[in-house]
């Protein structure tokens, strides 16, 4: 049955809506957008919330647990101690000194301007003050630098005690972020109480004080509770920047931070305006602070040591226990000796002095780096000081000619000298303005003749001996522009230090000894770090070292050789005690030096002004030596001195003093001198013998007395110091002794002129002879074959004498001699030398 088709519906007219008016249509508008960017925000804001969410799991994931902070330990201070492991020279106070104190003893003014000033939000804020870090971002981004940080307390505490300092320097948003997190975390674990007494415990004031206790003794002398308010504000501003705002190098900034610190209290109502300017008028009066430490110069020395080998960090926070060699006993004497001998050279304008003391191994025993460490200059250590060493380097340009072959008898040219270097003329002269002629190196050396010295390193050249003072410890010969001939003068700068060490290295047999201060480190828990033992330097000097070394502690030790100069019992001459010694003296008495050793101690000294003023007349052996013999002296008093023994390879032989080769005949003194065994005496001179009259200064003829005439033996010199020798008196006379002419004795006159050229065959010879005479003629010009021309018994005046009938002689040069015997049988004679040409 078909289906009946439904009935279309009935359509309804749509009736159009009422018009809206515009403000409906507009509030609509808004509300939709409103909806949309509420929409957006929560987004964002649940975006921000995953990400920081997110920025702390992944920068929170291994920072440290903030329990850490009960099991922090401030740094350990270094303990330096001498060598009986006992005695405590000095307490290395590192990055500087920390006194824990109670926050109930901390004045609330000092608690309130800290927090005023560091983190006003401290209590309200869990350990990151947003608005400071949004602010912080701000500024650094418009400044397009880092500028502000917005640390608060907890955040600088943490960075303190919970990263690594490693972390703790880095300027980076990771490290902020990291800061932020772990100080919300310690903030969460630990009252504010405890995060601010961890903190005034911890921060750095300066000055190497850390915490408010330290400071406030470092800077006012007292404790932290007994500051005034203007005290503990000044304090509270230090902080921020500790060098910058330091009060004892810059008390005006440091007093205009104290006002900012004031201002920040009256912003965050912990004081009032008025009580502001109370405070800030308050005095503030410093104090100097005092380190107590023994052996000062010594300490500082071995504390830079320390840093050098183990950093900075180590030595100023972990704690080392470090054993050195100091022997306290010693360095009370020596600092006792040192101030009394200076004392009594102050009227010479002497005002410091420097001592070292050496064990033969090189241990430092004593180091004085001032008469008075307190003094203004006196924490400068004038054993580490440059200076000039003036004579004291002879032994070492000496030890190196030895080196090259000369001996202790090698004769030395001591007369006037000079050089000509690049245009400059250098002509040295020696301390007494004398000059001696030929010298043997032992007496050059011991009475530290300069120009033999000069000499000297002329022969080992300049290169060679800096090289090997370089091999002997000295470090300060680094200007070649300076190096020159001088140097064996001491122009050029040394170290008192390396010099004594130097002369160790003689003492050791011309070996490598270095001054070691430091004989054991070990840490905080005991376990050795570093351990010194003694080992035997290389040999410095070539095969013959130990011989060569011996050599120049023979001279230096040789009281009788030093005495042309400087006299006996002179102040380096030790009643029983054998040592070698040498002094030195600068230009213009600027510098006294006195090295020298025995077999058990080595001792070095200095005297002279930190400035450089020149002192009066103050030399080695009357500034320095001073010293350098009463320490040696008050050594050597219960310990029995044993000389110098020659090793293997050491002879003796004699030796010819004027030539200093082997003895012969004609040489009027010899002397036993040692030698290298090898080596042996070589002659610089040879001799001649003649007959002189009278004074020794003309050659003797037949008609001096008898009693006049008389063999003497005179050295032949060289042609480079001949003049000096005819100068001094020093060579054979090359002319005859005048006869005598007294008007009242008989003489003997010849009228012929002397040098006369004879034509005649018949000669008339006139003359005077007052006395019986004998005339004489003789072939050449020193006859030994004569043929009388004429004699009588009596007395002739003006007249003829005789007659020579030269027609049988052949043509020449020939002399006629006229003799008179005198009353008392003396003999005088006349000669003539003439030329016959018939």
């Amino acid at each position: 049955m078909a289906r009946r088709p439904r009935p279309p519906l009935p359509r309804f007219r749509r009736r159009s809506p009422p018009p809206t008016p515009w403000l409906i249509r507009g509030l609509a508008f808004v509300w939709r957008w409103l909806n949309r960017l509420l929409f957006a925000v929560l987004v964002l804001v649940l975006c921000g919330l995953i990400g920081l969410i997110g920025l702390y799991f992944y920068y929170g994931r291994d920072l440290p647990p903030p329990e850490l902070i009960d099991q922090h330990r401030s740094f350990e201070n270094t303990r330096i101690y001498a060598r009986d492991g006992i005695t405590l020279l000095y307490e290395v106070i590192g990055p500087g000194v920390r006194v824990p104190v109670a926050l109930d003893r901390i004045p609330q003014i000092l608690r309130d301007a800290t927090v005023a000033v560091e983190d006003a939000n401290f209590y309200t804020n869990p350990g990151v003050d947003l608005p400071s870090v949004i602010r912080a971002f701000w500024q650094n981004l418009t400044a397009g630098e880092t500028v502000s940080g917005a640390s608060t307390i907890t955040m600088q505490l943490v960075r303190t005690i919970l990263l690594t300092p490693e972390e703790a320097r880095q300027q980076t948003i990771e490290r902020k972020i990291r800061e932020a997190i772990l100080a919300i975390r310690v903030g969460q674990e630990y009252s504010k109480d405890q995060i601010l007494s961890l903190y005034l415990n911890e921060v750095y004031y300066g000055a190497q004080a850390y915490g408010v206790e330290a400071a406030a003794r470092r800077y006012f002398g007292k404790h932290v509770w007994d500051l005034s308010r203007g005290e503990a504000t000044l304090l509270a501003g230090l902080p921020q920047s500790p060098s910058v705002y330091n009060p004892f190098e810059n008390l005006p900034l440091a007093r205009a931070r104290q006002r900012i610190v004031l201002n920040q209290m009256v912003k965050a109502g912990f004081i009032s305006a008025a009580e502001a300017d109370a405070i800030f008028a308050e005095p503030i009066r410093l104090v100097t602070p005092t380190v107590t430490i023994s052996a000062p110069h010594f300490v500082f020395y071995v504390y830079d040591l320390l840093v050098q080998r183990f950093g900075e960090e180590m030595v100023n926070r972990g704690g080392l226990r470090v054993i050195t060699t100091l022997d306290p006993a010693w360095q009370m004497q020596a600092e006792q000796v040192a101030a009394e001998k200076v004392a009594t050279l102050r009227e010479r304008k002497a005002s410091n002095a420097g001592v070292v003391m050496l064990s033969p191994d090189g241990q430092i025993l004593a180091m004085v780096g001032s008469v008075d460490y307190n003094a203004p200059d006196g924490q400068v250590n004038v054993t580490l000081a440059l200076r000039q060493p003036g004579s004291t380097l002879k032994p070492f340009i000496y030890a190196a000619a030895l080196q090259r072959g000369w001996t202790p008898a090698t004769i030395l040219w001591d007369i006037p000298s000079r050089w000509q270097i690049n245009g400059v003329v250098y002509e040295p002269r020696n301390y007494d303005g004398r000059f001696r002629g030929p010298v043997r190196l032992r007496l050059a050396l011991a009475n530290s003749l300069n120009i033999p010295a000069v000499k000297a390193l002329e022969f080992v050249g300049v290169e060679a001996f800096v090289d090997l003072m370089t091999q002997f410890g000295v470090t300060s010969f680094t200007d070649p522009a300076r190096y020159g001939l001088a140097m064996a003068l001491g122009s050029n700068e040394v170290r008192l230090l390396e010099l004594t060490g130097a002369y160790a290295g003689l003492r050791a047999g011309g070996r490598q000894v270095r001054p070691v201060a430091i004989l054991r480190v070990t840490n905080s828990r005991g376990e050795v770090l570093e351990t010194w033992q003694p080992t035997r330097g290389k040999p410095l000097l070539g095969p013959q070292s130990e011989q060569i070394a011996f050599l120049i502690s023979d001279i230096l030790s040789d009281n009788a050789a030093r005495w042309p100069v400087f006299g006996r019992n002179n102040v380096m001459e030790l009643p029983g005690i054998p040592a070698a010694v040498k002094t030195g003296t600068s230009n213009d008495y600027r510098d006294s030096w006195a090295i020298g050793y025995t077999d058990a101690v080595i001792i070095g000294v200095w005297v002279g002004n930190n400035d450089n003023q020149p002192m009066a007349e103050v030399a080695g052996a009357n500034g320095a030596g001073l010293i350098w013999r009463e320490l040696m002296l008050r050594y050597h008093a219960n310990r029995v001195a044993r000389p110098f023994v020659p090793p293997t390879g050491i002879v003796e032989q004699p030796v010819c003093v004027e030539t200093g080769g082997p003895p012969n005949p004609e040489c009027p003194q010899v002397i036993t001198e040692r030698f290298v065994v090898g080596s042996g005496p070589v002659s610089a001179l040879s001799f001649q013998t003649v007959r002189v009259g009278g004074d020794g200064s003309c050659l003797a003829t037949t008609y001096t007395p008898p009693e006049e005439v008389r063999l003497v033996t005179f050295p032949v010199y060289p042609t480079e110091v001949a003049e000096w020798a005819r100068r001094n008196g020093k060579v054979a006379p090359t002319s005859y002794c005048p006869p005598p002419r007294e008007p009242e004795r008989a003489i003997a006159l010849l009228d012929l002129a002397e040098q006369s050229v004879i034509t005649n065959t018949l000669i008339f010879i006139k003359g005077t002879a007052r006395g019986p005479f004998i005339l004489d003629v003789g072939s050449g010009t020193d006859p030994t074959d004569w043929q009388v021309l004429g004699q009588s018994s009596q007395p002739v005046e003006q007249g003829l004498l005789g007659m020579w009938n030269a027609g049988s002689w052949s043509a020449g040069d020939y002399t006629i001699r006229l003799r008179v015997t005198l009353a008392d049988g003396v003999v005088i004679e006349e000669r003539r030398r003439i030329t016959y040409r018939p």
